[in-house]
């Protein structure tokens, strides 16, 4: 008869998070085989397969879905057994919160800061990641809350439970020596745009809309950093699109103006959101919350 071991859960735990061995093999600082034999015992001392690894990339068994949420439970409890026992300190309690790139630095900062000082037995794990793939991770339990930005024609994803905290504007910038030009969509086609990578879903948006006139997506350079993109939309590279908040307080707003383009038009809204958690959590995710909105309101984003 098997044993289950603590550290095989903790290993499975890993591989559905990051997505893929190899990626959970970063994360835990060991090779590939290791994880994989890890997975493997565990698997045998369930007696069922928990991933299904003909598929790329792998999907969860029906078997492997319940026993991930199980596995959770049977770490975090031997962790707060183990807490009790090293001098009876209050118990730890993990928090998995994803956070779309856009808004970085909007959570990572005040508002996390705020949820440690009234909880400070809560442990924060943030992810950044692209919305909806934020949204499937809550989804699948492997993130417990998200923060995610969503076109404003979209209601609460399905699956989760959340609120919307705010809106947010996305502008078309251009060099400032650009401000007297009347634009259409043929015209932003041409110039090309200095954007998000692919994944970004205003990105698709905005390649959807050019499509539409039959205009290709032009992307001169591409970068996840927002201040960098606006210097380089500053010195004429191309045209940008970002969130109003963080234009104007850019170091590069006196060169950039609103480019006002008929048909590209960008009302985004933040959400937070969450699956279904235990009650130790909710209150951290309220507090979290709170915090975000008003963080979100001091910015300039309308609620």
């Amino acid at each position: 008869m098997l044993v289950m071991d603590i550290s095989d859960a903790r290993t499975f735990i890993a591989v559905v998070e990051a997505g893929s061995v190899s990626r959970a093999a970063c994360e835990l600082h060991l090779t590939q085989s290791a994880v994989t034999r890890r997975v493997q015992r565990l698997e045998q001392a369930i007696g069922a397969q928990l991933i299904d690894r003909r598929k790329r990339p792998f999907v969860l068994t029906d078997i492997g879905q319940a026993a991930v949420e199980r596995c959770r439970r049977l770490v975090s409890t031997r962790d707060e057994l183990r807490s009790l026992a090293q001098g009876g300190v209050s118990p730890t309690r993990e928090f998995r919160i994803g956070v779309a790139h856009a808004l970085t630095e909007l959570a990572l900062i005040e508002p996390i800061d705020e949820m440690r000082q009234a909880f400070p037995a809560v442990v924060a794990r943030l992810y950044t990641g692209w919305s909806r793939e934020l949204v499937e991770r809550v989804r699948s339990g492997a993130l417990d809350a998200a923060v995610v930005l969503l076109p404003e024609s979209e209601t609460l994803p399905s699956g989760t439970d959340g609120a919307a905290l705010a809106s947010e504007q996305l502008m078309v910038i251009g060099s400032r020596d650009w401000r007297a030009r009347a634009w259409t969509m043929r015209d932003a086609a041409e110039v090309g745009w200095i954007l998000n990578p692919e994944g970004c879903a205003v990105r698709a948006w905005l390649q959807k809309l050019l499509g539409r006139v039959g205009m290709p997506l032009l992307v001169g350079v591409e970068t996840y950093n927002y201040e960098l993109q606006m210097a380089l939309v500053a010195r004429a590279r191309g045209l940008g699109l970002v969130p109003s908040r963080l234009l104007t307080r850019s170091a590069s707003r006196q060169q950039l103006c609103k480019i006002r383009v008929r048909g590209l038009e960008f009302q985004m809204t933040i959400w937070m959101i969450s699956s279904v958690l235990t009650p130790p959590l909710e209150q951290p995710l309220n507090t979290l919350g709170h915090a975000l909105k008003g963080r979100l309101s001091r910015a300039g984003n309308r609620t």
